[in-house]
């Protein structure tokens, strides 16, 4: 009788605790705007390179923000974790707006943005993390 009682209890507190508490929440860590309105013959000016702390066992959540001011470049956002790429949102040429990162270790991670096709744009990404 008592396990009876239990679980009615369960099934009613699942009905009654609103759908959203239960979801995912989105921490806003960061924002970083890239803006490319010109090429340079050298690479390394096509780029935007940033270090940032991450923790380990968190997942990260990514979100990319293209055409902003009517460029045509579409950004590609690689973490790094010394020198190897841990991290994409353009994977097998697919292309995504958001991604996710579960951080393994605690550490600086690099932070690199480039404009596909090596063409003109203005980007946001922003950085949660996702508890």
């Amino acid at each position: 009788m008592r396990k009876i009682v239990y679980v009615i209890f369960i099934v009613l507190v699942v009905q009654l605790v609103p759908k959203e508490s239960l979801a995912q929440k989105d921490i806003f860590i960061k924002e970083f705007q890239f803006e490319l309105k010109k090429l340079s013959a050298n690479q390394y000016e096509n780029e935007y390179f940033l270090t940032i702390t991450l923790n380990k066992n968190s997942l990260y959540k990514f979100t990319v923000l293209n055409h902003i001011g009517d460029f045509p470049g579409v950004a590609v956002v690689e973490i790094l974790e010394n020198d190897k790429v841990v991290a994409t949102n353009y994977i097998n040429g697919k292309y995504y707006e958001k991604f996710m990162f579960k951080c393994t270790k605690t550490g600086f991670y690099d932070i690199l943005i480039h404009y596909q096709d090596n063409k003109l744009g203005s980007s946001l990404i922003k950085l949660f993390l996702v508890q």
